[in-house]
């Protein structure tokens, strides 16, 4: 039996789960920081894997401060 695509549906639904609450997270930041929100929404949803990292890291503190 073949294992790999339910090992790989076990590690895609742990990234699919932190780049919504990325996206959602970038969307509750302020308004006047429209041009970050786009660079920040975007890096999520092209590098789903690494991108809500890079924001978690990065981008988080400079939305909300």
């Amino acid at each position: 039996m073949n294992t790999l695509p339910v090992i790989l549906l076990i590690l895609m639904i742990p990234c699919v789960i932190v780049a919504l609450w990325a996206t959602i997270d970038i969307s509750k930041a302020s308004y006047h920081k429209k041009d970050q929100k786009w660079l920040w929404t975007n890096i999520v949803i092209l590098f789903p894997l690494i991108g809500p990292f890079i924001y978690l890291y990065y981008g988080r503190k400079k939305l909300f401060d």
